[in-house]
Order: C-alpha cells, then structure tokens, then sequence
C-alpha cells in the first residue's frame, strides 16, 4: 500500500507550518511493499489571511484539494481542522523537526501496524 502524505513546510526541510495558514504542501509517497519514501511534488492551497466568517468552507476547500492524501503533517492543527480532516478519511499528526524523521517515524508505525495484522492472522489460522 501506497500513503501519499502532505506536508505543511516552508522550506521543504523541517515542517513549519499550522494546518490552518498553510498555503503549500509538501507531498510524499510512503510505499510499505518498497520501504520507500519518495518526495512527489508540492500542492499549492488557499492560506487563511483574511477568511473571517467563511474559515470553515475554506478548511473546506483546503481539505479538497488534499484528497488524495492520506495524512496531513504539520507542526499544529486547530481542533475544528482536525476533526474536518478526519472526517474526510484523513489523519492529521502533528510534529515538528525534520521532515525526513518524521516520515521515517511514519513508515515505521505503519510498517509495524502491518507485522500485528499478519501476526494476527496467522495466530488465527494456527
């Protein structure tokens, strides 16, 4: 399985950004057949400057125009965009430091998420 993940970041380095105020993401490929991480592109997104009383529908759009992914990175989230994420299918997480750790922390959680559910099955079939 493919995880396309965006990445809320300034300078493509360390991720500097809140959900919210991001206006480019950063996007990544983790593959778990491979054990690969690939850096894809980048995703140009509305920021919130000036939304006032129409922040929801442009989290909204934001979120839209993130659909192919399936984890939002980012130093922080507000607590409506989080759940607005969620539930579009999307997980949020937080983090803040150097992109490539935090990926590698992701393709490992997932990675091990895998190894249980073989556990698992083969515990069963046993």
């Amino acid at each position: 399985m493919v995880y396309r993940v965006a990445i809320g970041s300034r300078d493509g380095i360390t991720i500097t950004e809140h959900f919210g105020q991001c206006s480019r993401f950063y996007l990544a490929d983790i593959s778990q057949e491979e054990d690969t991480v690939t850096l894809v592109g980048e995703r140009i997104t509305d920021s919130n400057v000036s939304w006032g009383n129409h922040q929801e529908e442009r989290i909204r759009e934001k979120i839209k125009a993130l659909g192919d992914c399936q984890i939002v990175l980012v130093k922080q989230i507000g607590g409506q965009s989080e759940k607005l994420l969620n539930h579009y299918g999307i997980i949020s997480l937080q983090y803040s430091g150097l992109i490539e750790e935090a990926l590698n922390k992701v393709k490992k959680y997932y990675k091990n998420q895998i190894l249980v559910k073989e556990e698992q099955l083969h515990g069963q079939s046993d």
